[in-house]
């Protein structure tokens, strides 16, 4: 009698473990494919609870959100013979869970072939495409640091005729071709995400670069020596002019005090001219009987009438 209960709770949770093991859930964002003894048999695309048969079917979980692919940097040549590094990157996802586990299996297999079928459309539409196509998405003017610059690239500018946007474009659109009927899969973008030149012709535009920037600041050097030039003359020509003002004035006023001298002396003399004569006889001794002079002269002439008029005095 014991042994009825004891069967029958195991009868019960071996009962319960089947029911748990054959019911299975799907979440948002994934997908699966049920296979029977490795047959694939059904695909479940919408989430939530599903039945199986235990033991017989296995669930094949697959995303089916975004799904990312990162290329390696590709060495190709443009359609202007310029040899570039060019990194891709893209979204795709499954949009055929059927098609994709028979053809594909796994997202690993999956990025491998992108590997193959991005790379070859990127190599293709680069090939006919300029370089100036792929860097650039429009053609508008770019702002230069210098005007000297933008002279220089308006001298040698390349036009955008095909741009960035529409290149990724068609790579994307070559890709997807066949992809969605063959594998199972769906390319929803394609981008650029990275273009350089190889090493070589990196050391010569860096070369460039910077006799560029040499000659630029060798045109600024020369257009600052001439307007320091210019600042210097137009001191010069201002402190010349200021000189001359000044030279000119002082000569007036010089001229206008000799003037007045002249004037006032003029005045004094004519109010005294035996005062004057005697004046200016003083002067002429002063000046001409010096230490070591001598004069012969007679005793009767006038130069010496002030010695003769002192000498008369003394002998009275």
């Amino acid at each position: 009698m014991r042994i009825v209960p004891a069967v029958t709770i195991l009868i019960t949770v071996a009962a319960g473990m089947l029911t748990l093991s054959a019911i299975y859930v799907i979440p948002e964002g994934q997908q699966a494919v049920i296979t029977e003894f490795g047959r694939p048999i059904k695909a479940v695309t919408e989430a939530g609870p599903y039945w199986r048969i235990p033991f017989v079917h296995e669930i094949n979980r697959m995303e089916k959100r975004l799904l990312p692919w990162d290329g390696a940097p590709q060495n190709m040549p443009t359609m202007d013979k310029r040899r570039i590094f060019i990194d891709v990157w893209a979204r795709w996802r499954i949009i055929d869970p059927m098609k994709f586990y028979m053809v594909v299996g796994t997202v690993s297999n999956a990025q491998h072939r992108l590997d193959e079928i991005v790379d070859s459309a990127v190599r293709g539409v680069i090939a006919k495409n300029k370089l100036i196509d792929a860097v650039r998405t429009t053609d508008n003017p770019l702002v230069y640091e210098s005007e000297e610059l933008a002279r220089d690239w308006s001298a040698r500018r390349e036009r955008v005729s095909t741009g960035r946007r529409q290149i990724e474009a068609e790579i994307k659109k070559i890709a997807s071709e066949g992809l969605t009927d063959t594998y199972g899969m769906e390319l929803v973008a394609v981008h650029i995400k990275r273009i350089n030149y190889i090493q070589s012709v990196r050391e010569k535009v860096y070369e460039r670069m910077r006799s560029e920037r040499m000659r630029i600041a060798s045109l600024y050097e020369s257009e600052a020596e001439e307007e320091k030039n210019k600042i210097i003359g137009q001191t010069r020509k201002e402190l010349d002019a200021i000189e001359g003002e000044m030279e000119q004035r002082s000569t007036e006023i010089r001229g206008y005090a000799d003037a007045k001298v002249i004037e006032i002396a003029a005045k004094a003399f004519g109010q005294s001219p035996d005062f004057y004569k005697f004046l200016r006889t003083l002067e002429a001794y002063k000046k001409t009987l010096t230490r070591g002079t001598r004069l012969v002269l007679t005793t009767d002439n006038e130069f010496l009438q002030l010695l003769h008029g002192s000498g008369d005095r003394s002998k009275k």
